[in-house]
């Protein structure tokens, strides 16, 4: 399937764009050779599927995601029946019971019954996050053998864990402290409430790191290495190394790792003096991203990640040409928003079954307001760790902020038909819908390309 659909693209885009043959070729190859090789590395890392409903014994190390129930487990050797089957890949552990506080990082011995979810959902959920299987254990049979020493993401959990005390501390209200975990670490801190509160109105993009959050803080970053006097290729070599360290405190999620990728790729562009390409970046993030971890396909972040940012750097600038009339903000805002939604509309209305027309209005109110928010919450942090009681003040700015922003999507979640119920469709609908998307941006670019400007398209 993976090399149909190559070639399928590889057809299309080499009868539409004849002058990028050569590229396109090259990128061709450099699939085909991927594919090969993770066939091959994953017959040498050997598989659990032959195993599943068997007794198993894994070694390996705790991973970042961490939930109440269940943990990921890193595995380092797999053994069923006393014989190390070769597996090499994460596995998703439930204790089955109450195991104490556990660290990420920390070593695992445990012995379980190798299962497979029945929900299709879940399953590639796991998938998504690297397990192919669950391991369902008991207290008894685990034990912790410690942390490894110079865990990156230990650190990273250690630094998470300070950021989570911080705006859990008395002059930060529950209310508040949880949209301010959700903006700078993601939605695992918010409770279901919360979620569902942000998601009726369609702006749970907000409880996702990504690439707002990523540009808010390498902006503050930015301006921090300025003013000590960094050199721009230093800026970006810091900066850089900070991204990666975060991305590790928010548990690495495709989200976050495509706007640091991307973000990176900005930066070294302006670092070396070189025209920056969203595509390119985009392209570039997938590639890394896919090629360290192939089933991160399956993650539903990854997907709505990439179609969103897709959609923004293919339909933006027809959208704001469209609306340019209403001004430079609201043309902006408004396009962003649209463009945005183009390509995941379908996947909203797969995995969630409604999608948010009111999304529009919201995102132009809130979106700015969240940003306001996540700036405070960052200069917040950072006078806590300088211990400058300036930082009540930006807690009390945060909390009316937030709570402008909490009047904000209770209204909206009072609009009607704001959210709109879906039922969910068959593959006819999705192939319909991505074929026409798919001919509206070759009629948008054949007719830029062939009469001189997107205004030709609208005159």
């Amino acid at each position: 399937m993976l090399m149909l659909q190559a070639a399928a693209a590889f057809v299309l885009l080499y009868a539409f764009l004849p002058q990028k043959r050569t590229y396109l070729l090259t990128a061709l190859v450099f699939f085909c050779i991927g594919v090969s090789c993770f066939a091959l590395y994953k017959a040498d890392a050997g598989t659990v599927q032959g195993y599943i409903g068997r007794w198993a014994k894994l070694e390996g190390r705790v991973e970042p995601v961490i939930r109440e129930d269940c943990f990921l487990v890193d595995v380092e050797s797999l053994a069923v029946d006393g014989r190390d089957i070769g597996y090499r890949g994460k596995l998703m552990l439930y204790p089955s019971g109450d195991i104490g506080a556990i660290t990420v990082g920390d070593g695992v011995v445990a012995e379980g019954l190798l299962k497979l979810s029945s929900n299709q959902g879940y399953r590639n959920y796991c998938r998504g996050l690297g397990a192919e299987a669950l391991i369902v254990s008991t207290p008894y049979h685990l034990e912790f053998t410690g942390l490894r020493p110079c865990s990156v993401k230990y650190y990273s959990h250690l630094a998470a864990e300070w950021v989570k005390d911080k705006l859990e501390a008395p002059v930060v209200s529950p209310r508040q402290g949880e949209i301010m975990k959700g903006l700078l670490l993601g939605g695992r801190e918010v409770g279901e409430e919360t979620r569902q509160r942000f998601s009726a109105v369609g702006i749970s993009h907000l409880l996702a790191v990504s690439g707002l959050h990523v540009g808010i803080i390498c902006g503050v970053l930015v301006w921090l290495f300025k003013k000590l006097g960094l050199t721009g290729r230093e800026r970006f070599i810091v900066v850089c190394a900070l991204l990666a360290f975060f991305s590790f405190m928010v548990g690495l999620t495709p989200s976050v790792v495509r706007a640091s990728v991307m973000m990176g790729v900005l930066m070294l562009a302006a670092a070396v003096n070189r025209k920056q390409d969203m595509l390119t970046s985009l392209s570039l993030a997938a590639f890394l991203m896919t090629a360290m971890k192939p089933y991160v396909i399956f993650s539903v972040s990854f997907q709505l990640s990439f179609l969103a940012c897709l959609g923004i750097a293919l339909f933006y600038p027809v959208f704001n040409r469209f609306f340019g009339f209403a001004g430079k903000y609201l043309s902006a805002a408004v396009s962003i928003t649209l463009a945005s939604q183009v390509l995941v509309v379908p996947l909203l209305i797969r995995y969630f079954g409604s999608f948010a027309p009111v999304s529009v209005l919201v995102n132009i109110l809130a979106v700015p307001l969240a940003g306001t928010v996540l700036w405070f919450t960052v200069a917040y942090l950072v006078l806590c760790l300088m211990h400058i009681p300036l930082s009540y003040t930006a807690a009390w700015v945060n909390g009316i902020i937030i709570e402008a922003m909490n009047y904000i999507i209770d209204m909206a979640g009072r609009v009607p038909f704001g959210s709109v119920n879906v039922e969910k469709a068959g593959a006819a609908f999705y192939i319909a819908y991505y074929l026409a998307a798919a001919a509206a941006w070759l009629a948008i670019d054949m007719t830029v390309h062939g009469k001189g400007g997107v205004k030709d398209l609208w005159t």
